[in-house]
Parts: C-alpha cells; sequence; structure tokens
C-alpha cells in the first residue's frame, strides 16, 4: 500500500501540469489585400495588419469600389460586408470568386468622420476603415489616422 501511494501522487501531479499548461496562443488574423478607390480617384492598394486595413480618404456621399483579394484556396467562402459608421454596401450576395477576389461597392455617408466596414468570413474578419473628408475643411492624411 506505501508504493502505490506515491504513484498516485505522481499520476495526480503529471494530471495537473497538463491542465494548468498554457493554451495555444490565437493565430494572427490572415492579411488581406484590398484595392479601392479613394477621393481623388485614385486606386489604393493596401494590405490588413493584424486584422486592420489602413484608411482611405474618400468624398461624402462618395461610390467607392473595393476589391479584396484572399487566397484562392477560399474560393466559395461567403463574404460579409458590415457598416459599423453608417453607409451601403452594394454587390448582392459576396462569395469568394475563384481567384479569390470579392468585388463590392461601399458608399459612405455624407457627413464628414470615420466610416468602418467589418468585413468575415466563416474563418477570419478584417476591418476597413474610411475617412469622410470635409470639403470645406481638408485634412492631411496623418491627422485622419488620429481622429
Amino acid at each position: 500500500m506505501k508504493i502505490l501511494f506515491p504513484l498516485a501522487l505522481v499520476v495526480f501531479a503529471e494530471v495537473s501540469f497538463t491542465q494548468a499548461s498554457p493554451a495555444t496562443p490565437p493565430a494572427t488574423p490572415p492579411s488581406l489585400e484590398v484595392t479601392a478607390t479613394n477621393g481623388d480617384g485614385k486606386d489604393e492598394q493596401n494590405v490588413s495588419r493584424n486584422g486592420r486595413v489602413p484608411l482611405v480618404l474618400v468624398r461624402p456621399n462618395q461610390v467607392v469600389p473595393v476589391t479584396l483579394q484572399f487566397p484562392s484556396e477560399k474560393a466559395g467562402f461567403p463574404v460579409a460586408a458590415t457598416p459599423l459608421d453608417g453607409g451601403e454596401v452594394t454587390g448582392g450576395r459576396l462569395v469568394v470568386l475563384p481567384t479569390g477576389k470579392v468585388i463590392f461597392t461601399f458608399k459612405p455617408g455624407p457627413a464628414p468622420g470615420r466610416y468602418r466596414l467589418l468585413v468575415q468570413t466563416p474563418v477570419e474578419q478584417h476591418l476597413l476603415e474610411f475617412y469622410v473628408v470635409d470639403p470645406n475643411n481638408p485634412i492631411r492624411r496623418s491627422s485622419a489616422r488620429h481622429n
């Protein structure tokens, strides 16, 4: 009986140590390539970093063509593009094409300020940000990032 007790203690210690091990940290979201037309009518190509896409400056009520580039392995995945601060998305039912592309338009509202767009697939999400510039009070790109 004296031999079994230390063995049971070792087994208990092993189970406790295994259960106390830290969980695997969450994976960094994969990067996403985004092309969007800015307020000057030029296409800006950006890549998401930690699920966030750099800010794009646009005009009030501008219809902004947006192209997302996912890996082609995600072809067929449904995509939801949800405006968080107003604005509207057009493009019908969004699905990753065989090329990995998703194409739609986003139209922010008329008021100056930040308009966020949450893009989600079943396995990841990204935040796109657009900033409507006040035509009566233009700003530089660097100051828009801090608002």
